[in-house]
């Protein structure tokens, strides 16, 4: 078997893998949010990063809000809430963009045609800061954005300025609106 071969083998796998995990979130999408809430009132802050890790590496229906309303039903304070979503987020969305710039247009090429590539990759490249920012603040499928970010070779800093920050923004729009109902705003 060439090496083309495995890493098309293994690239299939890691997508449906993927796929799996979205339909499940899909699926079971209330008890997955149950469970989340559950391990935040059992174990904090620690939970709440976990949370926000897992909620923005599978992708799907489940977003920051998640962990930042069970860490406030948890009666954990608004800042730490904040601060270890805001971590957990970031750190999953580094992992998967760090995946995507490894990989490029090597591992690309594997399922594209050049000209597929390039394509594309122009398109994400004209519009990237709008792309990215729009990634993080809908509910448009996250993981892609950042995946196709280190794919097409975004700067670090572009990634972190235009999806980081929009996070945040969307994470502290997700606790703006919890506390409102809760009265406390």
């Amino acid at each position: 078997m060439t090496k083309r071969k495995i890493i098309r083998i293994i690239g299939y796998l890691v997508l449906a893998c993927i796929l799996a995990l979205f339909a499940y979130t899909i699926l079971f999408y209330e008890d997955l949010k149950a469970e989340f809430y559950t391990e935040i009132q059992l174990y904090g802050s620690i939970a709440l990063f976990v949370a926000g890790f897992i909620v923005d590496t599978i992708g799907g229906p489940l977003g920051p809000e998640v962990p930042v309303i069970g860490g406030l039903l948890a009666g954990i304070k608004p800042a730490t809430v904040v601060y270890m979503a805001v971590l957990g987020s970031a750190t999953a969305s580094l992992l998967v963009y760090s995946m995507g710039y490894f990989f490029g247009e090597y591992g690309v090429l594997h399922y594209a045609s050049p000209k597929k590539y390039k394509k594309w990759r122009r398109v994400f490249i004209r519009y990237r800061r709008i792309t990215m920012s729009l990634g993080a603040l809908t509910p448009v499928p996250y993981v892609t954005v950042c995946l196709l970010a280190g794919v097409f070779r975004v700067k670090p800093w572009e990634f972190i300025a235009f999806t980081i920050s929009a996070r945040i923004v969307r994470i502290l729009g997700a606790l703006y609106i919890v506390l409102l109902f809760q009265g406390i705003v």
